[in-house]
């Protein structure tokens, strides 16, 4: 039988990822801040949705208010995803964060795929393969842990 990557229990969310997986997670979510840290990099731009389509001043005074904020919001969550990476189980507080990062590593990876809506099989001669079996990897994972989360509501 299938066991679940996230298992709500006493309070908190019990982690059972593999060593393969945290790895992943190790890999992706510090992949994930040097992309930040670079900043106008294409991948994160969709991580900074446009405020003001119509309006260059407007959207420059709003990037310019919220961009640092955010920048530093994100770094804090993969700090946080990372120092709980090999732990057993984690606060909700802590599940938060880490559905936030990995939806943020889905996001990029995605936005560097060009990948649509719709989910079809990978062609294993296809050059980005590996990165797509990740992106599914995450966007499962992202569900397993909201469906876990949702439990605590």
């Amino acid at each position: 039988m299938f066991r679940r990557m996230f298992k709500l229990s006493n309070g908190e969310i019990v982690v059972r990822l593999d060593d393969t997986l945290r790895e992943l997670l190790r890999h992706v979510t510090e992949e994930l801040r040097e992309l930040l840290l670079l900043d106008e990099v294409d991948e994160v731009k969709r991580l900074y949705p446009t405020a003001y389509p119509d309006d260059e001043e407007l959207e420059a005074g709003y990037r310019e208010m919220v961009h640092d904020q955010l920048l530093m919001q994100r770094l804090d969550g993969i700090d946080k995803v990372q120092a709980t990476l090999d732990a057993e189980s984690i606060s909700i507080e802590t599940a938060d964060f880490w559905m936030s990062t990995i939806n943020q590593c889905r996001l990029v990876l995605g936005t560097r795929l060009d990948v649509g809506e719709e989910e079809s099989d990978i062609d294993q001669d296809d050059p980005d393969a590996q990165a797509k079996v990740i992106y599914q990897v995450l966007s499962h994972m992202l569900e397993e842990l909201t469906r876990a989360r949702i439990g605590s509501l």
